[in-house]
């Protein structure tokens, strides 16, 4: 076969009659997934994923009758306890984390951003927290105030935090 010379970027082919690109299409170079942002993907989804169940148990009536939960946890005693600040910040806390762990363990990047708004949330919880123990809250069955709070804002943080460096270094 004898190729003709290049004229415009575009070489043609004697053989099959047709005009074909000069420039190769290259695939792109296909990433490894991290073995850490996966474990903290799981984590997160299960850290906020029980967390989810409770917040759900402990707003609806009808499943909280179906499916009764030990003493130690539950959240409408929290709630109760709660400013209605505190509270609308922990739910956001609740689904913003359970939604940016998912993305994270999807290896999606918009986790960061996700997870960004909320350890803004998780902070406003931990700020409750505190609060708390200045007024000296009391613990609701075996959940204490100040250990929820701050322990919502560590892992959120935490999560954050790998998330962050993960998309940096360029494994997420």
């Amino acid at each position: 076969m004898h190729k003709q010379p290049v004229r415009g970027g575009w070489t043609v082919r004697n053989a099959q009659g047709n005009l074909c690109a000069k420039r190769e299409l290259l695939m792109s170079e296909v990433k490894r997934r991290s073995l850490f942002v996966t474990l903290f993907g799981v984590l997160g989804v299960a850290w906020f994923g029980l967390h989810a169940f409770e917040y759900v148990h402990a707003r609806y009536d009808g499943l909280s009758a179906m499916v009764p939960l030990a003493p130690p946890f539950g959240l409408p005693g929290l709630f109760e306890l709660m400013p209605h600040w505190a509270s609308i910040a922990l739910t956001v806390t609740i689904w913003l984390g359970l939604l940016g762990s998912l993305l994270l363990l999807l290896g999606d990047r918009a986790s960061v951003i996700v997870l960004s708004l909320t350890v803004v949330t998780a902070i406003v919880t931990g700020a409750w927290a505190v609060l708390a123990l200045v007024q000296g809250a009391p613990a609701v069955g075996s959940v204490d105030p100040v250990f929820f709070g701050l322990g919502q804002a560590a892992v959120t943080v935490g999560i954050w935090l790998y998330a962050r460096t993960a998309k940096r270094y360029g494994t997420l």
